[in-house]
């Protein structure tokens, strides 16, 4: 079922400052492997992926390259004064087909992208909620039927935004701030539970080291 999506959009162009390495976070090596390595691996199957790239762009270009060579690049020279939701956009703009949208910071396993793919409906918007594991989380508050019905940087449920979505009727705008909030007007949408993890921090590095460490 997985091969259903198509497009891919990954957004790796900030700066990744709360990390504190100066490098791309999806740069990071964790297992012996850098983090991006372990994400196009669950992408194998997806036929068109775009990488949106700014902080040392060359280097994160280069390592793509080894991995795998057909992705296309998107440059986001206004990286260091923009957020993530104008790299989705400026990744994004000109498709006219539905699309993935994942952060390069992002792990997953096959078996939890397996598992958010095979909720998505064709014509339908599908974001990725997993319980809440971080103190600076975009909350998500769902209804009785899993859909998100409200985001917030409070405590408003055992939930968070995952960074994850499908995004079938949604155009990102350009002077968006940050991608959940250019998905509320959008709300309720058809939310999946999944298992994955963000790195922002050294202890997030240190939780997901250990954890592939042992997989």
């Amino acid at each position: 079922m997985a091969g259903k999506i198509d497009t891919v959009v990954i957004c790796a162009a900030g700066l990744g400052s709360r990390l504190g390495l100066d490098m791309p976070k999806c740069l990071v090596e964790i297992g012996g492997h850098p983090l991006i390595y372990y994400l196009l691996n669950v992408l194998y199957d997806v036929p068109n992926i775009r990488m949106v790239v700014g902080f040392k762009e060359d280097l994160v270009m280069e390592c793509v390259r080894k991995i795998r060579k057909d992705v296309v690049f998107v440059r986001n020279p206004a990286y260091t004064s923009t957020t993530n939701s104008y790299s989705l956009y400026l990744g994004s703009h000109d498709l006219q087909v539905p699309f993935l949208n994942i952060d390069g910071d992002m792990y997953i396993s096959r078996e939890n992208y397996e598992k958010f793919v095979d909720k998505v409906k064709l014509d339908e918007d599908l974001i990725g909620v997993t319980l809440s594991y971080t103190e600076d989380a975009v909350n998500v508050l769902l209804d009785s039927e899993n859909r998100a019905i409200g985001f917030s940087r409070e405590k408003i449920s055992n939930y968070e935004w995952t960074g994850i979505a499908y995004l079938a009727n949604i155009k990102i705008r350009k002077e968006g701030l940050y991608v959940y909030q250019e998905l509320e007007p959008y709300l309720p949408i058809q939310s999946q539970e999944i298992s994955c993890f963000e790195i922002d921090t050294p202890q997030d590095l240190e939780y997901l080291s250990n954890k592939i460490g042992h997989l």
